[in-house]
């Protein structure tokens, strides 16, 4: 008997808030002996967003409350941005739920998404925290009633990282949880960094230091927008990694690589030295392709060495450059990145 409280921070979403809360009233919520609560923040939106909101809540209050759910819309009084917003969902919560889950506006759940997402929780006592499924979508339904046979259209990057959470997921150590949709243990007390853009990785962060497994629950799934434009797709990706950026210089990063198991160590160190390792695979590839230039290679050897350097060498030059051109794109730099809303729309 899980209550969930599920919290929607919004700045502006006046276009697709309603879309939202008539989803959450058509999903399927855990059975649970107490209400659960659904609370829309608004971080000091000027374009209707509260009054739209409240508007929804009361057009969808029959459904929400069939479901057992409670709403309401608060604004945020603890500080503007994205982390302020979380922390006044969470001050109003309080007690009332068993379950945090946070929640984009803009993105759609899937019927039971919201009942898979809570089924780790209840089948593993170590699991603080787990993270849904993204899919990928020309277009969202303007009545948030989903069309779960509309094609995916996640990048073949996207598929790559959900391979990669899985894999992780065995091991109770998701890294690159979806802060679109994503759940933890209110017992864990836990609230984000003040100034911390990537609020996701930074909540993820406070689960692993306290020792406890963060998990990936393939079957809920949330389907999202595919920004129609290549410079929305640039910004978003410019704004991802700046973020990403931001959070290797975590003020308790020490602690992250220190946390848990040895398997636990192993990635926090791979990902917090990302940079650093893959700056030394390419001056070694480098290395290793000019050294096949001299002595007395047999040349198949020598040829196999120089394709394989390519194979490794050139990837990685990509990413790296891709990573830090789009870090360093716009006027916001890593370090300088802010707890401040981007939202990419069409």
């Amino acid at each position: 008997m899980t209550t969930l409280g599920v919290l929607v921070p919004c700045r502006n979403e006046a276009r697709v808030v309603r879309r939202k809360i008539a989803n959450l009233a058509q999903c399927d919520w855990p059975n649970a002996s107490r209400s659960h609560r659904l609370v829309i923040v608004d971080d000091g939106s000027d374009d209707g967003t509260r009054e739209t909101a409240r508007a929804a809540l009361t057009e969808f209050e029959g459904e929400l409350r069939a479901r057992g759910v409670v709403a309401e819309v608060v604004e945020n009084d603890v500080r503007p941005g994205k982390t302020g917003a979380i922390t006044q969902g969470l001050r109003t919560l309080g007690e009332a739920a068993d379950l945090i889950v946070l929640s984009d506006a803009d993105v759609l759940l899937a019927p039971d998404a919201l009942v898979e997402l809570a089924r780790p929780f209840e089948t593993d006592p170590q699991v603080a925290m787990a993270c849904a499924a993204q899919v990928m979508l020309d277009e969202l339904p303007a009545d948030g009633v989903l069309d779960l046979r509309a094609a995916n259209r996640s990048s073949v990057y996207d598929r790559a990282t959900a391979w990669v959470r899985r894999l992780e997921s065995a091991l109770g150590a998701v890294f690159s949880v979806h802060g679109q949709l994503m759940a933890w243990r209110r017992s864990l007390a836990i609230e984000p960094t003040r100034g911390m853009a990537a609020d996701d990785l930074d909540l993820m962060l406070q689960a692993r230091c306290a020792g406890r497994r963060v998990v990936f629950a393939p079957r809920a799934r949330f389907f999202e927008e595919r920004p129609a434009a290549a410079e929305d797709r640039r910004r978003q990706a410019a704004r991802r990694a700046r973020a990403f950026l931001q959070f290797l210089e975590h003020p308790r990063r020490a602690e992250f690589a220190a946390a848990g198991p040895w398997p636990w160590r192993a990635q926090a160190a791979l990902y917090l030295r990302l940079e650093m390792l893959c700056a030394v695979a390419l001056i070694g590839a480098f290395l290793l392709y000019v050294a096949t230039w001299f002595g007395e290679w047999p040349p198949a050897w020598a040829w196999s060495v120089r394709l394989s350097a390519l194979f490794v060498s050139l990837p990685l030059a990509l990413a790296v450059r891709g990573t830090l051109g789009q870090a360093r794109a716009g006027d916001v730099a890593p370090r300088g990145q802010r707890d401040r809303w981007e939202t990419v729309r069409k």
